[in-house]
């Protein structure tokens, strides 16, 4: 099912975690009033399923290292203050599988991970690396079987 008023209330839940998550990377900037207006728009390219999602270019300046494994379609990108990138995407992969990957290509990219948690259908991690911090959680989604919500968002160290 792609976006649309049709949503599960699970599957509204799943969203509204995922933008939870992105409201926590206001950290990075201590502005939690436009970290809210990032999780408003990501909250609504969140429930778009892999089949159907229109992929987007990440921008130039975005780390090669801090992409997200192959195979994962970036469905919105935006460019922050202070060098902040805020990536939302989707995963064709079931949860456990995409956090094999995620956990398995931050790692293998030089990244350390740190204050993560992981639950029955999300997770989400901070991580440091390469002259960059973020954080990434990704949800379970009940409306695409098999896909899984990925959100980002990475800002200098310093």
């Amino acid at each position: 099912m792609t976006r649309g008023r049709g949503h599960a209330a699970g599957a509204g839940a799943r969203v509204l975690a995922g933008a939870a998550a992105l409201l926590l990377a206001g950290a990075l900037t201590g502005c939690e009033s436009a970290e809210q207006k990032a999780t408003e728009s990501a909250a609504d390219q969140m429930s778009v399923c892999a089949r159907d999602a229109s992929a987007v270019e990440l921008p130039a300046a975005f780390s090669s290292k801090a992409a997200l494994p192959d195979g994962y379609v970036v469905t919105h990108v935006e460019s922050r203050d202070g060098g902040r990138v805020v990536v939302t995407a989707v995963s064709p992969k079931p949860f456990r599988d995409t956090l094999k990957d995620m956990q398995a290509t931050y790692a293998r990219n030089g990244w350390s991970l740190s204050e993560g948690e992981v639950e029955a259908d999300d997770a989400e991690s901070n991580f440091s690396g390469n002259g960059l911090k973020g954080r990434w959680a990704i949800r379970a989604m009940d409306a695409c079987k098999g896909n899984t919500a990925v959100s980002l968002v990475t800002g200098a160290t310093g």
